[in-house]
């Protein structure tokens, strides 16, 4: 049985990452990097972390979640540890890597523990709040990061990497703590190789499943449109680089109240509804960006909040009420595949925006295409009022 609590703590540790508000600034100064280089290393990031998301995640369901967080964890530490000794170009392809890694190993394994927890000790009706709950503590702990790494970027550039690693190194052990034995409902023959081809054969055949595969490859790209545009932005409107953290901060509350509150709205609109507030915030905040040049422009930033709150819970709570618990890790993983395939296709032309359109140009691009395809999205949404009631499971894959 998962320990709520723990699993809470988990979750706060493993998102504190203290560089996130400034790691454009980092590769800018320490290691002399522009930004569209820095853009296309991120690219790289994603591309690999597609790669490892699905193999990983079906290896988490063939051998143990726990031991591929722990892992992950631990890679992240490794990284930020790398980055501080030796701030050279190869260092931040090699840390981009392992940071895919950390991140691929984390992908999916920890709500398909809390769900199979939560179903094995008869509670799997507090699946979607705790899940709610869960994303509202990793943006809380994102926001509480990203202010403390301004302060800190403000003093020495390199100490949010040292309290990364700090965290990471305590995240390794809380969740340990966090998870009790693992249930998981693998077969003997099951190897990750069979895993991988249910899966994929799961999403070819189920019309649902497929839909929140493409759900979460919009809500993944338009949030990081924002994330990887938001430190240029800040800098070209003026904001001081310790404020850069306050602002995230301020996205990551907006984040928390909203992924709070996702299973109550995902109740009241359904997965249409939801879907509609995803694409209306993802389009008017990046199109609001590109017109606002001065520093009140910042306050649009905080859509991406609302869009994070929402996707973040709800992706994993319609993906886990399809399928059963052998294919639970896998099956979030190749969500992950999906959206960041595509995100690493679009933070590439990010970088030619940038260097050939400019800022302003390329954010109203990109809220062109985010109403676009947001829109499709919304009139292919299941035309049932939700998903699966949530105890239900609809496919299997076996």
């Amino acid at each position: 049985m998962v320990r709520l609590g723990r699993y809470y703590l988990y979750q706060a540790t493993a998102s504190a990452t203290f560089f996130a508000p400034i790691f454009f600034v980092y590769y800018r100064v320490r290691v002399g990097m522009d930004d569209a280089t820095i853009l296309w290393t991120q690219s790289y990031f994603l591309a690999v972390r597609a790669t490892l998301d699905l193999p990983l995640g079906a290896l988490a369901d063939r051998y143990s979640r726990r031991l591929c967080l722990v892992a992950g964890a631990l890679g992240q530490g490794i990284a930020a540890a790398a980055l501080i000794l030796v701030p050279a170009v190869a260092t931040v392809w090699i840390a981009e890597t392992v940071f895919a890694i950390s991140s691929a190993l984390k992908s999916g394994a920890d709500s398909a523990f809390l769900f199979d927890a939560l179903k094995a000790g008869d509670a799997l009706e507090r699946y979607a709040r705790a899940e709610s709950r869960g994303q509202a503590v990793v943006a809380l702990s994102n926001g509480g990061a990203a202010v403390l790494g301004g302060v800190l970027a403000a003093v020495d550039l390199r100490l949010p990497y040292l309290a990364t690693l700090l965290s990471a190194t305590a995240a390794a052990a809380a969740s340990r703590l966090a998870f009790g034995r693992e249930r998981l409902g693998r077969g003997p023959r099951d190897t990750a190789r069979r895993l991988v081809g249910d899966g994929a054969r799961l999403a070819a055949r189920t019309p649902a499943v497929r839909w929140v595969l493409w759900l979460s490859a919009f809500a993944v790209t338009g949030s990081h449109v924002f994330y990887y545009l938001q430190q240029p932005y800040l800098s070209a409107v003026g904001i001081p680089l310790a404020m850069f953290g306050v602002v995230v901060a301020g996205i990551k509350v907006v984040t928390a109240g909203v992924a709070n509150a996702a299973h109550r709205i995902d109740d009241r609109l359904g997965p249409r509804g939801a879907t509609t507030a995803m694409v209306a915030t993802a389009s008017a905040g990046l199109a609001g960006m590109g017109v606002v040049a001065g520093p009140a422009g910042a306050s649009w930033l905080l859509s991406r909040g609302v869009l994070d709150g929402l996707w973040q819970p709800l992706v994993n709570v319609y993906m886990n009420r399809l399928v059963d618990s052998r294919l639970r890790a896998t099956m979030l993983s190749l969500a992950g595949v999906s959206a960041r395939l595509t995100l690493a296709a679009g933070v590439a032309l990010l970088g030619v925006g940038l260097r050939h359109l400019g800022l302003g140009w390329t954010l109203g691009v990109a809220a062109a295409v985010a109403a676009t395809t947001g829109t499709a999205l919304v009139l292919a949404a299941p035309s049932v009022s939700r998903l699966p009631a949530r105890d239900r499971v609809i496919a299997t894959g076996a």
